[in-house]
């Protein structure tokens, strides 16, 4: 009996620590590490969502702006302490009011809406099918990413700035049909959101 134990030892050494490991996953579940927000300063204030992007996103995909501010609105009220984010009507009616909205400057747009930050997303990305296919879906999105501070010394300027990139499915696409279309639709803007929104706080992720 005593040989056979320290066979089975021998053998749990031999396939490495992760066998041995496996009742400490079970009882403690799996291991995670703090991320730190890059940006830390949209908790307690208010916020302006702005999303622009090329007409061609427009055309193709109408909703895109609309259902991606709501994904990212979503998110940011979820997870960010106590942000107020300015009513999303407010900054259409900012952008159909005046055409050369953007020629205001970030500082001004913010002021106008009365918010204390402005976070601009600068569409790159936005399609959910393949290149060159009409038959696969997989959600591409990635935009240019800025926040600017209405009472910085230089409110035009970012204070901060990055990119958001992510693909769903990421294995493989998924083959056409009106099930996949909305999957696909959902979970790549429900991604970003959360991507984003990684970005302006501190969080917990699995190693």
């Amino acid at each position: 009996m005593k040989r056979a134990w320290l066979l089975i030892l021998g053998l749990l050494l031999l396939a490495g620590c992760n066998i041995l490991a496996y009742p400490a996953y079970l009882l403690f579940g799996q291991p995670s590490r703090t991320i730190k927000a890059e940006y830390a300063h949209l908790a307690d204030r208010t916020v302006a969502l702005v999303l622009a992007g090329p007409p061609a996103i427009d055309f193709e995909y109408p909703y895109a702006r609309n259902d991606l501010g709501l994904a990212v609105r979503g998110a940011l009220g979820q997870h960010v302490k106590n942000i107020r984010l300015v009513p999303q009507e407010k900054v259409d009616d900012l952008q159909r009011s005046d055409p050369a909205w953007l020629s205001l400057g970030l500082g001004e747009i913010a002021a106008k809406l009365g918010a204390q930050r402005v976070l601009y997303l600068e569409l790159v990305q936005f399609t959910m099918r393949e290149p060159e296919s009409i038959n696969l879906f997989r959600g591409h999105i990635w935009a240019e990413v800025s926040v600017y501070e209405a009472d910085a010394s230089q409110p035009h300027r970012p204070s901060y700035q990055t990119q958001v990139q992510v693909v769903h499915p990421e294995q493989a696409p998924l083959p056409a049909g009106p099930s996949a279309q909305i999957a696909v639709w959902r979970q790549s803007l429900s991604l970003f959101a959360q991507e984003l929104t990684g970005k302006f706080y501190d969080h917990k992720a699995t190693q």
